[in-house]
């Protein structure tokens, strides 16, 4: 924010407009729950929906009185609101909030306030939600990822009535689903995910694709608490990043995450929970290092075919990429396709991006192993060496090759110090890319 004279002036365009995005962000996903609530069933004729119905509204009043209006614009008398009309009355507030914004006022007050008034928003979302999760089986999509940040927090009204929910009033919950919904008025339905009138300039055509792994919310799944930081905002209009600077910050951000818990999987031996993360992975961030990633993750189902199809294209992706190379190598080898697999593991040691160098020269060894031409496995491993000096296995397998070499004629070669040298062991189980790498 600038400061002119010592008066701070309106916010910049950027911040703007990202402060509107999670403005109508928040509604949207408010609108959404209350269309399920009061709309798709009788939820809101509960009296845990409607005790929270008023408290929403009261603290709608509350922020507006004190820190929007002057206390005489308020009235005295905060009269008891249906559902319906606390709906239009946050719809109002929202659009007064959007206007604020781009109205030349103090922009501190601005940007605090409103922020406020999303997680305002947020937090009754999370109440209703939970509601709706208790007596329907109706899914509402949650809002999508940008700014916003998620918690598993238990809700913070409707804690105190959770003796009260017995068992009588969950067995007549059948009777709150209404079998002929309303049409919604607005055109939205529960799984239509957000506005689809909003303003140009607010659009991000490449967030079509950007769907956090958490979308529709059923009964047995975790329902998070939103929040939106007002210290996130100002960190990103601080670094000049703007609408699309923080959209890819929050894909990176995924991206690690789904990668970490990839690997845990992988670790895990769940190779099919760790093919879904790092799938997710792939949504957000189409890279030669996921791409690999899932190939290798196929190899690991015994789907080669496929794990050979990903690797090509992360080739493609990036040819400077040296993994993929190696691990394409590694399947035909497996498969028998020797000859085939050494030009690889020739393309993956003049890689330019290479973390893990030795291992094209370690499976180019264990090829010429196959092929019984045990001097030239000893000069692959040994280079492997000069590259990873102090990987112990390897060690090993070169001074116990070359006892071999010394002692046995190639003849007298089997498959027998092929089982006990350690070669199967030579990859890094530690290593981020794949083992073979």
């Amino acid at each position: 924010m600038k400061i002119l004279k010592g008066r701070p002036i309106s916010m910049e365009e950027n911040i703007k407009n990202l402060l509107t995005s999670e403005l109508l962000s928040s509604w949207a996903y408010f609108e959404r729950l209350i269309h399920a609530v009061d709309d798709l069933s009788k939820i809101g004729q509960l009296p845990e929906s409607k005790e929270l119905t008023q408290k929403m509204n009261f603290d709608l009043v509350e922020l507006l009185e004190v820190k929007v209006f002057k206390k005489e614009y308020i009235s005295e008398d905060v009269r008891n609101l249906s559902l319906s009309e606390l709906k239009y009355k946050c719809k109002d507030t929202t659009e007064l909030f959007e206007k604020m914004i781009r109205l030349e006022l103090n922009g501190s007050e601005v940007l605090s306030t409103t922020v406020e008034f999303i997680n305002l928003v947020y937090e009754y979302a999370h109440e209703w939600h939970h509601l709706c999760a208790d007596f329907t089986d109706l899914s509402v999509e949650l809002p999508r990822i940008n700014l916003v940040e998620a918690k598993v927090t238990s809700p913070k009204h409707i804690m105190g009535w959770e003796e009260e929910l017995t068992e009588t009033l969950r067995e007549e919950s059948d009777e709150l689903l209404d079998p002929t919904p309303r049409p919604h008025v607005s055109g939205l339905s529960v799984i239509d995910g957000g506005l689809k009138d909003t303003p140009d300039e607010l659009q991000l055509d490449e967030d079509e694709e950007f769907e956090d792994d958490i979308t529709d919310i059923s009964e047995d799944s975790i329902i998070p608490l939103f929040f939106l930081s007002k210290e996130n905002l100002i960190r990103f209009e601080g670094e000049g990043l703007g609408s699309i600077g923080s959209l890819e910050w929050q894909r990176d951000k995924k991206y690690d995450q789904l990668l970490h818990l990839g690997h845990e999987a992988v670790f895990d031996k769940d190779y099919d929970r760790a093919l879904d993360q790092f799938s997710k992975a792939l949504n957000y961030k189409e890279t030669a290092e996921i791409l690999t990633l899932v190939g290798w993750v196929y190899s690991l189902l015994g789907k080669l075919d496929k794990a050979k199809s990903y690797c090509l294209k992360a080739i493609q992706s990036d040819a400077d990429y040296g993994p993929p190379y190696n691990d394409l190598g590694t399947y035909l080898l497996s498969e028998g396709q020797t000859d085939e697999s050494l030009k690889w593991f020739e393309m993956a040691k003049k890689a330019i991006n290479y973390q893990n160098r030795e291992y094209p020269y370690i499976n180019s060894g264990r090829a010429h192993m196959n092929m019984k031409n045990l001097p030239k496995a000893l000069e692959e491993f040994s280079k492997a060496l000069t590259l990873a000096p102090y990987h112990e296995e390897l060690h090993t397998t070169v001074e116990r090759l070359k006892k071999s070499i010394h002692k046995s004629s190639k003849e007298q070669w089997d498959d027998d110090w092929t089982k006990t040298s350690g070669l199967d062991n030579l990859e890094d189980p530690d290593n981020n890319d794949s083992p073979f790498n």
